[in-house]
């Protein structure tokens, strides 16, 4: 038989805190890998393979991890602009005077 996580275990392999294993599994269950609910319990358990290949298929290349970053610089940036922002845009304005 394979071993098990338990919630305690997911958060130490995951860098998270078990509050956030805890409250994800309600809210947010696809933000965890599988959950594995033996019958007759409600404890939250996690079978390793599971884990490891959730993990597997989260993980993005370095070349997709590039152009994700390029991506991001590119957009205009949502929300009130900043007063730096604010300045700039007023700089070519003043200079045309």
């Amino acid at each position: 038989m394979r071993a098990l996580l338990t919630v305690d275990q997911l958060a130490q392999y995951l860098h998270k805190s078990i509050a956030s294993i805890r409250s994800d599994a309600t809210r947010n269950p696809r933000s965890l890998p599988p959950i594995c609910r033996l019958p007759g319990t409600k404890r939250l358990l996690w079978r390793v393979e599971d884990v490891e290949s959730w993990l597997a298929a989260h993980v993005a290349s370095s070349a997709a991890q590039g152009a994700l970053s390029v991506q991001v610089t590119t957009q205009r940036r949502r929300g009130r602009p900043t007063k730096a922002e604010q300045m700039a845009q007023r700089r070519p304005a003043a200079e045309g005077r």
